[in-house]
């Protein structure tokens, strides 16, 4: 199926591997070009250019801290000055650390609310009149699944997370009149090395296995399986067609059928 999304450029954030790279490979088989971010400059790079051999299509790669705005201008003016227009941003940091209300001290909560809430709207705003040019502008932000179920160990998420899905919300109506429809992506169990790291965590508060913790994820999930970040980056090359127009102010579960609830 042909999402007509080629020639489209797309800022993704996190796109050295896990989620972030699914989505980047997603968008760069449907014909993206991708101007792509993360941490860690070598496999950054190794990531742009595999992306570009694999699907012929033009990776620009800058190195930086996602909750950095620095980082978000140079993402911004790269776009404006290498591609010359943006259809698609995707926000996708790195979680916030795992711990109870009891553990986690004030730098902590400072910045989990920097790192989940406040640099994407930074970013968004550096982007408004780049995406709001765009024949069909999109903007993501890849949140969990504890924007519907509260998740033991992690509380710094449990809060801030759905605080973006009410971000998402609003700007689904103030940015109606630019045409930018706005979702968050809800991860449920996805094999990254941030699940493996919440098992070893898991695993030390339990006494059972990492492996022993990740086969009973496995098998709470309807589908019996962990998803990969492919799931997540099919679902976000769908909504940025003209096929999803419609679609807008979503909270997207992609769980496999694990959270129960309504």
């Amino acid at each position: 199926m042909d999402l007509q999304i080629k020639g489209h450029v797309a800022i993704v954030q996190g796109a050295s591997r896990g989620i972030g790279h699914g989505i980047a490979d997603s968008l760069a088989a449907e014909g993206c070009n991708l101007l792509i971010s993360a941490r860690n400059e070598t496999s950054l790079k190794d990531a742009a250019r595999d992306l570009a051999t694999r699907h012929g299509v033009r990776v620009e790669a800058i190195a930086g801290d996602s909750a950095d705005p620095g980082l978000n201008q140079q993402l911004v003016d790269a776009a404006r000055e290498k591609f010359g227009r943006l259809d698609i941003l995707v926000c996708n940091s790195g979680g916030p650390p795992a711990g109870t209300f009891k553990t986690l001290g004030p730098d902590a909560w400072s910045a989990a609310a920097n790192l989940i809430v406040v640099a994407p709207v930074d970013l968004l705003r550096r982007s408004l009149d780049l995406l709001a040019a765009s024949p069909a502008p999109r903007f993501f932000v890849v949140t969990s699944s504890s924007t519907r179920v509260a998740i033991d160990g992690l509380t710094l998420s449990n809060v801030y997370r759905p605080a973006v899905v009410g971000l998402v919300k609003s700007l689904s109506s103030d940015l109606a009149a630019e045409g930018i429809c706005c979702h968050s992506i809800a991860p449920g169990r996805i094999d990254t090395d941030r699940l493996r790291h919440l098992a070893d965590v898991t695993s030390e508060r339990t006494g059972q296995t990492p492996e022993e913790v990740l086969e009973g994820m496995r098998k709470a999930t309807p589908a019996g399986r962990l998803g990969t970040p492919v799931d997540l980056g099919s679902l976000v090359a769908y909504l940025s067609s003209p096929a999803a127009e419609f679609l807008n102010g979503g909270n997207w579960l992609v769980d496999g059928g694990f959270v129960r609830a309504l």
